[in-house]
């Protein structure tokens, strides 16, 4: 019924390949936030105030979830402002990992 020749179904296994790669990439993306900064790259022109920042902002910007981003504002509203980025850790949520992310995108005034 389909009589392919051979350099036809070379371009199909070809084409097939290349839309299966293509969704493996776009599932790796979603999973990953670092394969995300890879594949699509964000820029970051400035790092924010934490003691001043908003919710949204830090809502807004990459790897911080929204609940994390509410439980940093109740931390520093607590404490009435961060004294050092080190403070970070003790928010619930910041481990080692995503403090080494955040510690690029905040400073301390």
């Amino acid at each position: 019924m389909l009589n392919f020749t051979s350099e036809e179904k070379k371009v199909i296994l070809f084409l097939l390949g290349l839309a299966l790669c293509g969704l493996v990439l776009s599932n790796l993306v979603k999973v990953n936030c670092r394969m995300e900064g890879v594949v699509y790259p964000q820029i970051q022109l400035a790092r924010l105030n934490l003691n001043q920042v908003s919710l949204a902002e830090l809502i807004g910007t990459k790897c911080v979830p929204a609940k994390l981003a509410q439980r940093i504002i109740e931390y520093r509203n607590f404490r009435k402002a961060f004294g050092s980025l080190e403070e970070l850790k003790e928010v619930k949520g910041v481990g080692d990992q995503r403090y080494e992310k955040l510690k690029e995108l905040f400073f301390i005034e």
